[in-house]
């Protein structure tokens, strides 16, 4: 039997990396952004990607992802996504960590 993949085994992943912690498990100001072959369309409908974090631009595909409170102390923490998402690494086309528009935290303490 194949392991599940997608969005929810990234979340459910990284949840569980920390469940020992007594805060979210996501890094509030950084995002992962992956640029994605068109030619994934058709396959990504099973990966169950909202539409607020997958947009269609030009012929391409781009998801953008929570990351781990502590992705830059991870081992290859790009390829560990990946994975976990059930995307083959020939339809990336570009891979990158960029800071959130999220204001989501900024809201709170106001």
């Amino acid at each position: 039997m194949t392991k599940a993949k997608g969005l929810e085994t990234y979340k459910k992943y990284w949840e569980d990396q920390a469940s020992f912690m007594d805060q979210s498990p996501w890094n509030q100001q950084k995002i992962l952004k992956l640029t994605l072959s068109g030619d994934l369309e058709k396959k990504i409908e099973g990966l169950k990607f909202s539409n607020h974090s997958l947009a269609r631009e030009g012929g391409q595909l781009t998801l953008r992802l929570k990351v781990p409170y502590n992705y830059s102390e991870l081992d290859d923490f790009e390829a560990k996504a990946i994975e976990l998402l059930g995307i083959d690494k020939n339809y990336v086309i570009d891979m990158s960590l960029k800071n959130s528009n999220c204001t989501k935290e900024l809201t709170k303490t106001n």
